[in-house]
């Protein structure tokens, strides 16, 4: 086996392949992954024949814009249709922790733990009021005070 893999265009493609596919993991897209399968296509074909540089990137940019129009499209589909787990937060009971008001960032407990959050209600929300999470963005829950005064879930 040659050690001097930089000369192996097998191994050039692989690397090649494999740096695409930890891409992907770093800037997700489901885009990257795409062009490392047709790296990877361009290796295994040059573990067989020899093939001259030319051909090789007609193959790898073919390949990959085929993957990319083909499947690309079920990827994403796929993704959209798992469960956000934060929907399970919707309409449940925090109580405030740190008062707050609109325009700023308070605190809310939730399910045993400390969340930022913020609100567009008019009145101050008060430390230990009960509120209802009516969103989120990211990391920080959108709530609103709840009328009643009840602990239904926190």
């Amino acid at each position: 086996m040659d050690l001097n893999l930089i000369s192996n265009p097998a191994m050039v493609w692989f690397v090649v392949g494999l740096i695409c596919a930890v891409a992907e993991f770093m800037i997700p897209g489901v885009v990257i992954i795409f062009f490392g399968a047709g790296a990877w296509v361009v290796a295994l074909i040059l573990l067989a024949v020899k093939i001259n540089l030319f051909l090789q990137l007609v193959i790898f940019i073919v390949v990959s814009v085929f993957c990319l129009i083909l499947l690309r499209k079920q990827f994403v589909q796929q993704k959209k249709n798992l469960p956000d787990p934060t929907d399970e937060f919707m309409g449940k009971t925090a109580r405030v922790r740190k008062g707050f008001k609109s325009g700023e960032f308070g605190q809310v407990f939730f399910k045993g733990a400390l969340w930022k959050a913020s609100t567009t209600a008019a009145k101050t929300l008060e430390d230990k009021e009960y509120v209802k999470i009516v969103g989120h963005e990211s990391i920080v829950l959108q709530v609103e005070p709840i009328k009643t005064q009840k602990k239904e879930e926190v």
